[in-house]
């Protein structure tokens, strides 16, 4: 009887564990030029995303990488006033030109239709590779959820900056503004929690008696 009553519980708690499908946005690989990093626009669709991780072109070697992110464009924001830090990874390992090196930074979430700055770059010498553009805030590639714009090369870190610049790499998403359930679903979890604890004392309590 408890296993039964359980099951309902069982497929709330799967439903709130099981992960987005994660999708990822490429832009060509055509390099031709590169510096220590990249400051560019991402660009959300009509739904809510969450950013979870992407891939550059590396020289070959070992290379420490620091993201950045700010709320809105970086057109008119290339100072530090305004960035965050969100991520420093050590020991990325570049595959040379032409290639991408995919690597995890911490997730951040987009609402429908914003605009997020973010700034990709390795802390010493120039070895990320990229491509001159056309026009800042040219579309560099885009899918229904997501544009990737044309942006600035930056020297390490906001140093002299060089455009129009196209990222050559990639970008990581999952629909919805991550995975933490809404206060309701939360209400509703415990409230099944609760519920599945009750029936349990009683069960045990039938069987004392």
């Amino acid at each position: 009887m408890i296993t039964t009553r359980l099951l309902p519980l069982a497929a709330l708690v799967a439903t709130f564990a099981t992960p987005a499908a994660a999708v990822t946005l490429s832009t060509p690989l055509l390099a031709g030029n590169g510096q220590a990093g990249i400051m560019f626009d991402l660009v959300a669709g009509g739904q809510a995303l969450t950013i979870t991780g992407g891939a550059v072109s590396l020289d070959a070697g070992s290379h420490t990488v620091e993201v950045y992110t700010r709320s809105g464009t970086v057109v008119g924001n290339l100072t530090p006033a305004g960035w965050t830090l969100i991520s420093t990874i050590n020991g990325i390992v570049g595959g040379g030109e032409g290639t991408q090196t995919f690597f995890d930074f911490t997730d951040f979430a987009m609402a429908a239709g914003s605009t997020t700055g973010i700034y990709i770059t390795a802390v010493v010498d120039f070895p990320l590779n990229y491509t001159n553009g056309t026009v800042v805030g040219g579309v560099v590639a885009s899918d229904a959820n997501l544009s990737i714009r044309s942006g600035f090369g930056r020297s390490y870190a906001f140093g002299s900056d060089f455009s129009p610049r196209d990222f050559n790499g990639s970008i990581t998403y999952t629909i919805g503004a991550g995975a933490v359930p809404e206060p309701a679903s939360w209400a509703l979890l415990l409230a099944g929690f609760g519920l599945t604890g009750a029936v349990a004392r009683r069960r045990r309590t039938a069987v004392s008696a």
